[in-house]
């Protein structure tokens, strides 16, 4: 399995009960020949993006991406021009099926790029993962498994499923993220009745178009705030909220921590671990 101490630089690891974690941050333009994990994993992408190659497949994987990989899955990586930042969770095998065992009958599930609800599901194992208490096992573990039941709650809602008058209305909320759509407006462009719009959009995602459009105008934030040089006052004008305490309610409720406290993880002003250290230590974090 090949190794590329210089490409990247590992900034915590840790292993509980059988789950073994670690952050990478990978350096502009770095690539990774192809390899393979011992372990079932699944990578959540904190920062920059990369391209992501497995035979003819190629996925691109942005910040807030979430993506799970089968044991012995042969991948290559070319980081982006801004470098990328990745938490990397290896899973034992039984565990994995224990996990999984009602998702992945559905082969899309494993492998694409996931996001949406998900990504806050991973949020929270990154954010458990950065806890050194005693209760941290417990808690990555319950992380873990609450991350594996919201895509099965996901799957069940269609969320990851074709549908053409609410990935028209999704298409036209993304283009126009920073306006105030009306309800009348989305389903026009939707071509439905509003009534029926909100009820179906609601029984998708399991909340509102409001809701879900907060939660994207906290998703860009993340990305600004993880590589961007604004205030987070200045990124919560940006973002459309009224003001800096707004912005910090919305966003700790969605992500359960605090923008500043984002920031700082996301940039990685916490010690990094020399992978020379890991090594004499005898802990061998794969690529990813």
């Amino acid at each position: 399995m090949p190794d590329f101490p210089i490409a990247r630089t590992i900034r915590r690891t840790i292993v509980r009960d059988g789950l073994q974690l670690f952050e990478a941050a990978y350096r502009p333009h770095a690539r990774l020949a192809e390899h393979e994990h011992d372990s079932p994993f699944f990578t959540y992408v904190l920062r920059g993006e990369y391209l992501e190659h497995m035979g003819r497949c190629a996925r691109h994987c942005r910040r807030g991406a979430v993506i799970l990989h089968h044991q012995r899955e042969v991948h290559s990586n070319a980081v982006g021009p801004y470098g990328t930042v990745s938490l990397n969770v290896e899973i034992p095998e039984e565990l994995w099926c224990e996990l999984t065992s009602d998702v992945v009958r559905k082969q899309y599930l494993v492998g694409p790029v996931l996001s949406g609800d998900v990504e806050w599901a991973a949020f929270a194992v990154w954010r458990e993962f950065h806890h050194d208490d005693d209760a941290s096992t417990l808690g990555l573990g319950e992380s873990v498994a609450l991350l594996f039941a919201q895509l099965m709650k996901s799957h069940a809602r269609g969320s990851f499923e074709p549908h053409r008058r609410l990935d028209r209305c999704i298409e036209y909320l993304y283009s126009h993220n920073s306006e105030m759509p009306t309800l009348a407006q989305v389903a026009r462009v939707a071509d439905v009745h509003p009534m029926h719009l909100a009820k179906l959009f609601r029984k998708r995602f399991g909340y509102s178009m409001g809701e879900w459009l907060r939660r994207q105008r906290i998703a860009w934030a993340c990305d600004q705030l993880s590589r961007g040089t604004e205030t987070i006052s200045a990124i919560a004008f940006a973002a459309g909220f009224a003001d800096h305490a707004h912005f910090t309610r919305t966003f700790h409720r969605v992500t359960g921590s605090t923008p500043r406290w984002y920031r700082n993880h996301s940039r990685g002003t916490s010690p990094r671990i020399p992978e020379q250290t890991l090594q004499s230590l005898g802990q061998h974090p794969s690529p990813a």
